[in-house]
């Protein structure tokens, strides 16, 4: 019965609860390095663009293990308002399930045409990033960004490693493993776009 009592209490006296848990106590590198590994949209991001790598080849693989973190990279040093923050996690979430359905069709396109949702991919993580750092007035920009950048490559390059792997590993259920995992980023980004816009 305490507990209970104790348990509400501390739900009525909660203050704002955010996603993105900014802490002077991590420093502004680790921040921004630990900023893709907390925020669900990015994450689910990060897995969809590392499966289509993983399944259309090293030539995508290279354009979305490099383009993604110098593109987000770019678009956070443009100039941004901390109320564009919903807008900019939509973006992140629209383009995880637009990228992740482009795995789960799995129809043949030509590498050009699959560059496109990559790169318009990329620009959702660097306005989450902008908006991000002119909420937090505290963070060093060069520091924060950098660590952000170096967070979505190293979270992107693990992803997609490991993805690779599993393709060459068990190459006969790989393909429809890869299928069904991104059918699940599509319905978990409509799931968090939904709690989020609700």
């Amino acid at each position: 019965m305490g507990r209970g009592l104790a348990a509400i209490g501390l739900l009525v006296l909660a203050a704002d609860g955010r996603a993105h848990a900014f802490s002077p106590d991590a420093g502004h590198f680790y921040s921004g390095l630990l900023h893709a590994f907390v925020d669900p949209g990015q994450i689910l991001l990060m897995l969809a663009l590392a499966l289509l790598a993983a399944q259309r080849g090293l030539m995508l693989g290279r354009v979305v293990v490099v383009a993604v973190p110098v593109l987000a990279l770019l678009v956070s040093l443009l100039p941004a308002q901390p109320e564009w923050l919903p807008f900019a996690e939509a973006w992140v979430l629209v383009a995880a399930s637009l990228v992740a359905a482009l795995v789960a069709w799995e129809r043949p396109l030509p590498d050009w045409l699959l560059q496109m949702p990559v790169y318009f991919a990329a620009i959702g993580p660097g306005l989450v990033n902008g908006t991000e750092l002119a909420r937090e007035s505290w963070l060093i920009p060069r520091l924060y960004l950098s660590g952000a950048a170096l967070g979505i490559f190293v979270l992107l390059i693990g992803i997609f490693v490991l993805a690779a792997r599993l393709r060459l590993w068990f190459e006969s259920i790989a393909d429809i493993g890869a299928r069904v995992l991104a059918s699940w980023v599509v319905a978990g980004s409509a799931m968090v776009l939904a709690l989020r816009w609700a």
